[in-house]
This record gives structure tokens, sequence and C-alpha cells, in this order.
């Protein structure tokens, strides 16, 4: 069952709240510089959605806690698909096809991940993410519908450090959405990580 929106908003921003409050804490034992993370990949298996997947993008500032930990604020762009529709001419006469409606899910929220012991230099870690999200459908730039959401993620992901200061990796996402034109969908991404706090 899906939580009252009011209820999921405020549990939301008290995450982003308490994770600010952590971050500050923190900082001075875990360093200042945050992990930047940069995602690059597809979404799929979207529920509600105008058809197929589309382009996800996300980025990432998420500061060390102890070894294993991170937290941090992150913000995204999911491309949740686009119909595609038929160009009737005069006497029927079908044109082609041509670009229906597209769905955008836009979020920012809290990330935190937990890194598990690996082998081989590969190094897997687990995610939850807790955001607010804004979901718009238009047609060749203008607007036909638009509402707003808490979203919660679980993600697991596989990183291949090259330096101290670079890691490279996938991961997949689940996402699902408090309420609105969109509901779940999964993502695949391309990762890479920068970590700003580590010497070359």
């Amino acid at each position: 069952m899906r939580p009252p929106p009011r209820i999921a908003t405020a549990v939301g921003a008290a995450l982003v709240l308490g994770a600010i409050g952590v971050l500050t804490g923190s900082a001075p034992a875990a360093g200042l510089r945050p992990d930047v993370v940069v995602d690059v990949g597809h979404t799929l298996a979207v529920e509600d959605g105008p058809g197929g997947g589309g382009t996800t993008l996300g980025l990432s500032l998420l500061w060390r806690l102890e070894d294993h930990f991170r937290v941090g604020m992150m913000a995204l762009a999911d491309g949740l698909g686009e119909r595609t529709e038929r160009l009737i001419g005069t006497g029927g006469t079908d044109l082609g096809p041509v670009a229906g409606a597209h769905r955008l899910a836009q979020g920012v929220g809290v990330r935190l991940e937990a890194h598990l012991p690996g082998a081989h230099r590969l190094e897997p870690h687990l995610a939850a993410t807790w955001g607010l999200y804004r979901v718009e459908d238009e047609v060749r730039g203008d607007l036909i519908g638009s509402g707003a959401a808490a979203g919660f993620g679980l993600g697991v992901g596989l990183l291949r450090p090259f330096s101290r200061r670079h890691a490279a990796g996938v991961a997949v996402r689940a996402q699902q959405l408090s309420r609105g034109i969109a509901g779940r969908y999964l993502s695949t991404a391309l990762e890479w990580r920068w970590n700003m706090g580590a010497g070359d």
C-alpha cells in the first residue's frame, strides 16, 4: 500500500534534514570533500508509462561515514518512455510515425550506501534513496500533465577502483513513487566515481 502523500512528503523532508545533520556532525572525522557520483543509463519495466523507457541521468555527492558507509544528496532525471503515434493526412493517408507524449521524472533527495567486502578489486554496494519527485508529460515541448510525489528506491551496484580517486561500475535501481501518473520502474546505469578527498 502506498503511503498518503502528506505523510510520504513529511518523511522525505525529515530524512533530508536528518542526513544534513549527520553530515554536519561527522564531516570533521570523515573529511569535508565528498565522492562525486555520476550515473548514465536507461530505464525499463516502467509501470503505467507511455511506452518503453528512456535515458536516466544522476548526480550525487556522498560523504564517507566510517569505512563502509556513504550518505549524501542526489539529483536525477529519469525518462519514463515516449508514446509513438501515427500521422494521418487527408483522405486517411498514413504519413508515418510521430512522437507523442513523453514522460520525465525529476527528483532530489537523500542517498545512503553500504559498501561490502569484495574480491579481485571488485566492490559491491547496496543503496537506498528517498526524495521528492516531479513527473511531467509533454508533447513536443508542450506540457500536458504533471504531478508531485515522494519516491523510495533500492539499488545494488558493483565498482572497480582504478586509482585512489577514480572508480567505475554498474548499478541497478528499483524506484517506487507514492502517487500520481507514474508508479514503479527500474533503471540500469554505468557509474563513475571521483573521490575528491583522496590523493592521486
